[in-house]
């Protein structure tokens, strides 16, 4: 499934800045909602932006730091992707981090949501949210959160890169997508709307292009 579908998710996002902004209100407009209602979400979105009824509490303030800064963001990111990794740290991971660190800037992206802007614009890192962590992976919640507490980037990236390094062995990226979509597909709201698990993959694609 993120084989099939993730290519052409990351080529949208990576076209232009507001492709990827598109990208990151899907992100954050699935939480604490149903994925069964993405489509209608991001058509109300689309329609109404600023005034869509969906970007409600953090979410608004994420729209309004993308419409001001999404340009900047773009740029940066592009810029991090286009890095040889021996210029971030030396390692695939390091350069996750680095991009993990910028997309963090954005109010809404806590570690888990932008490790799936992350997979949605990059194919890499992905989702590690308190339902994975609770389902399929012996993972601490403190690993996967940065405390308000944590001021300093040294710490602030000492635990984005102990997020980063989770997707790893059994806990790849494509693994992480696939038994996600799985999930997604048997959750009680989501129940009876979703014929199999591709299909909440393909909805992902859906959502951006139409396709």
């Amino acid at each position: 499934m993120f084989k099939k579908y993730n290519p052409a998710i990351n080529a949208y996002m990576q076209e232009n800045h507001e492709q990827m902004c598109d990208g990151i209100i899907a992100v954050v407009l699935t939480i604490k909602m149903p994925h069964w209602m993405w489509p209608k979400m991001m058509d109300d979105y689309r329609a109404n932006k600023g005034n869509s009824q969906y970007l409600f509490g953090f979410k608004r303030k994420t729209y309004e730091y993308l419409r001001d800064y999404g340009a900047e963001l773009y740029d940066d990111l592009m810029e991090l992707w286009m890095t040889p990794k021996k210029e971030l740290g030396g390692t695939v991971q390091t350069k996750d981090g680095a991009m993990m660190m910028r997309l963090l800037d954005v109010p809404g992206l806590g570690l888990a949501k932008a490790g799936f802007v992350m997979q949605m614009m990059f194919g890499r890192v992905g989702c590690m949210d308190v339902h994975n962590v609770r389902r399929l992976y012996k993972v601490d919640i403190k690993d996967v959160t940065i405390q308000k507490g944590v001021k300093s980037d040294s710490k602030k990236f000492e635990k984005i890169m102990n997020y980063v390094n989770l997707f790893t062995g059994n806990r790849t990226t494509q693994k992480i997508w696939d038994s996600w979509c799985e999930q997604v597909m048997h959750n009680k709201c989501n129940r009876g709307r979703f014929a199999s698990a591709d299909d909440v993959s393909r909805l992902h694609l859906t959502v951006l292009t139409g396709e």
